[in-house]
């Protein structure tokens, strides 16, 4: 089994594509829109930080030569539209996961007048399908608010499950495992 907290050892998945998206590694080109979304409190709390992250321009760069720049491997992603140009609309993270064949990820559409198009269900999909087939991963797992029903409603819908609440009530990791997910695959191929 691989341990995805090394990810010089196999890689990522660096550019996923499904039928509305492009999943592809974050460039500096793309500072302008992380920054405002990441500063937008409205964006924000969709995953739980209410008052934005205030990057200015020196955080970034600071952040660019931590997390993109010099890597072997992308675990931070951009989220374009396919049909307009690649319009980046959110940003896709891959975390350390201590657990053997298993990755933890966070994904927010900063563009927030397009939460309600179903962008995180296809970006979800469309990445379990890149890392299942064949890159030795055998979990996902992501935290959600417990106070949002619609996300975890459409986690549900992928094959998450509820693994555990948080000790603070606000939040929960949901898991997706392979064989979870290849059922429900072949659930909705019968139909």
């Amino acid at each position: 089994m691989t341990n995805y907290a090394q990810y010089n050892s196999t890689p990522l998945p660096q550019l996923v594509t499904s039928e509305r998206l492009v999943i592809r590694a974050t460039t500096r080109a793309d500072a302008p829109f992380l920054q405002r979304w990441w500063n937008d409190p409205a964006a924000m709390e969709l995953i739980g930080d209410v008052d934005g992250m205030q990057y200015d321009e020196t955080d970034m760069d600071t952040w660019f030569r931590r997390y993109v720049e010099g890597q072997s491997c992308a675990r931070h992603f951009v989220i374009c539209l396919r049909a307009s140009d690649n319009q980046p609309i959110g940003e896709f993270y891959v975390s350390c996961d201590d657990r053997p064949a298993c990755i933890s990820c966070t994904l927010l559409i900063g563009e927030t007048g397009m939460l309600h198009n179903n962008y995180t269900c296809e970006v979800l999909k469309a990445y379990a399908d890149a890392l299942f087939s064949g890159q030795g991963c055998e979990a996902i797992r992501v935290d959600i608010r417990c106070d949002d029903p619609c996300v975890r409603n459409l986690n549900k819908e992928i094959g998450f499950e509820l693994e555990h609440v948080w000790a603070n009530g606000r939040f929960q990791t949901m898991i997706l495992t392979q064989a979870a997910y290849e059922f429900r695959q072949l659930l909705h191929e019968t139909g």
